[in-house]
């Protein structure tokens, strides 16, 4: 993916966000959407299942208490991987606390490396990182080629034409124009880079990901739309992750940013009269032909 972790990085994450209770939902809906399917296979053989990109654990702890739900843990091989050696180590550590008996192994390594470290995977999934991606099309393939036949890609984005809630554009451009006021004011000096377009604001259609399913060799699709109630703290918390402030304000110091983007994001809220902003969750789940 090309991304950097650094020691600056690690002080701005996705964690705070991700640990909302509407995103835990988000993705527990993914998560049963997607293991429904693996149930219907059910030949009681093991299962292993690959949480790509997986950050500090939220969705590979999903996918373990689903597994443990249907009574089917024993079964479930879980492999976490990501290039953030910290996020890992949170992951191990969430894990560990559930005290569940589940064969769970966390690696780092980018989405590149996956075909070295696994084969013949009965499940895949890469939930709210896919939008990062600028070749959707080469990741998918590559997700493709660790899956055995019949295997089960889940993905989700609330990067995407279509994720605004018609009525809410307002929301994102006063929040955007307020905390580059609010640079303006406090930090003179600071410039956003022009040039910079982040790879998260580069989005496809609920159409187009269709087609990379399909050209990818997936067959079955099933595609929901979810629509999640995001709070302003959940937001201010989205606006403290380095890749968030990246591609909202490019090229401003990631502490500049995370606190324009955290002072803005309640005027803009003050200003609308809003507490929440609700916004559409693209859920998708395809079986490999």
């Amino acid at each position: 993916m090309g991304l950097i972790e650094t020691e600056e990085t690690n002080k701005f994450t996705f964690e705070p966000f991700a640990a909302h209770p509407f995103y835990t939902e988000v993705n527990r809906g993914l998560v049963r959407q997607a293991l429904a399917h693996l149930s219907q296979q059910d030949t009681g053989a093991p299962v292993t299942i690959v949480d790509m990109a997986c950050g500090t654990g939220a969705v590979s702890r999903l996918i373990i208490e689903e597994m443990e739900r249907q009574g089917k843990l024993s079964q479930l091989r879980l492999i976490g991987v990501d290039p953030s050696a910290e996020a890992l180590r949170r992951a191990q550590k969430g894990v560990d606390q559930m005290g569940l008996p589940a064969d769970v192994k966390f690696i780092q390594g980018e989405s590149e490396d996956l075909p070295k470290l696994i084969q013949n995977a009965n499940a895949a999934f890469f939930c709210n990182a896919i939008h990062l991606l600028t070749d959707k099309l080469s990741a998918f393939k590559q997700v493709a080629s660790i899956l055995a036949p019949q295997g089960i890609f889940a993905c989700n984005s609330a990067f995407y034409t279509g994720t605004y809630v018609p009525g809410t554009e307002r929301f994102y451009r006063l929040w955007t124009r307020r905390a580059v006021a609010w640079l303006r004011q406090e930090h003179p000096d600071v410039r956003l880079s022009r040039e910079a377009k982040a790879a998260a604001m580069q989005w496809v259609t609920s159409d187009d990901y269709v087609q990379i399913y399909q050209e990818s060799g997936f067959g079955k699709l099933d595609m929901v739309q979810d629509t999640a109630i995001i709070s302003l703290d959940a937001w201010r918390d989205l606006g403290q992750y380095w890749l968030f402030i990246d591609g909202a304000l490019p090229g401003v110091p990631l502490a500049y940013g995370a606190r324009a983007l955290e002072v803005a994001v309640y005027q803009a809220g003050e200003e609308l009269g809003l507490q929440e902003v609700p916004r559409n969750w693209l859920q998708m789940v395809g079986i490999k032909k």
